[in-house]
């Protein structure tokens, strides 16, 4: 019986995340110390006031690393495997050992930097459209001047495909007569996991090979490969290859379920992952980490 650890990515982000933990935890507060004194932006008020630079890339992207590693320290969270979706992948690193908290944040700091100034491009979540169709549909839209792509393979009917505004209007207008029940445009900063971040890959690339990752003290089950990984030099090449690559949730879930898991725990705000799980592989049940509560129950259980 394994236990996987779930780190949620981008559009998981609340007003007040995390200071509940803060305030009432002394593991949680002195990790979110660090990783605030680390920052040369205030992400403490960021996260725990009404500020609205929490939806912007370069902000959100920390304050999810943060509040996931403020509710691993809090609860005292082990587990088997480590999963990160997206930017969750970072934090899931510093729980395996492969990086330290202080090279997290520079890392995450950097990614939400390069992410967020990345412009053009469009994403688009498509719902309850066969993945075959899908990929089929993405090929046919894209040409030698603009492409679409799929970007996060979330769940057997969720989708969401990335690149060039045109090549995602023209998929979207097509898609619903090939079977999608919606194509919802998502309000994001840039093309994620496309060919369009190929200039913010080359400059985190670039970045990252001053960084030491170690090998990993948990199986990480990563993003690219959707294989669980200990190699410290094969992980820190999947880091930087994602940024241009899909996420490839639901094979990493069905890595996790041959390789003896049957329970997760996700690690940060909301329930997005746990959602996921359920229309992937029904056999692994899946608690949320979020507040202090949760702690709380997770700790007495």
């Amino acid at each position: 019986m394994g236990e996987i650890i779930l780190f949620p990515g981008q559009g998981a982000q609340y007003s007040g995340m995390a200071k509940d933990l803060y305030d009432n935890n002394p593991r949680a507060e002195e990790v979110l110390n660090e990783i605030f004194n680390e920052l040369d932006f205030d992400l403490k008020s960021i996260m725990f006031e009404e500020d609205e630079r929490l939806n912007s890339t370069e902000f959100t992207q920390p304050a999810l690393f943060a509040h996931s590693l403020a509710v691993i320290a809090a609860a005292d969270i082990g587990g088997d495997f480590v999963l990160g979706h997206s930017l969750g992948e970072l934090p899931a690193l510093v729980h395996a050992g492969v990086l330290s908290l202080s090279d997290g944040v520079k890392i995450v700091q950097k990614r939400g930097e390069l992410m967020a100034q990345s412009e053009g491009g469009k994403m688009a979540a498509v719902i309850g459209m066969d993945y075959a169709d899908l990929t089929a549909l993405c090929e046919s839209v894209s040409d030698d001047t603009v492409k679409v792509s799929p970007a996060n393979i979330n769940a057997p009917d969720q989708v969401v495909v990335s690149g060039d505004a045109e090549a995602v209007d023209r998929f979207s207008e097509q898609a619903k007569t090939l079977g999608a029940r919606r194509v919802m445009p998502l309000n994001v900063s840039g093309a994620f996991h496309s060919h369009l971040m190929k200039e913010a890959q080359d400059e985190f690339r670039t970045f990252t090979e001053g960084i030491e990752f170690k090998d990993a003290r948990i199986p990480v089950i990563q993003n690219v490969s959707a294989q669980p990984e200990t190699d410290g030099e094969t992980i820190k090449k999947q880091l930087v290859e994602q940024i241009t690559n899909p996420v490839r949730f639901v094979e990493c879930i069905e890595t996790a379920a041959e390789n003896g898991v049957t329970e997760g725990l996700e690690a940060g705000p909301k329930k997005v992952l746990n959602g996921l799980v359920r229309k992937i592989d029904k056999s692994i049940k899946v608690k949320n980490i979020d507040t202090l509560d949760q702690v709380k129950e997770y700790s007495d259980d």
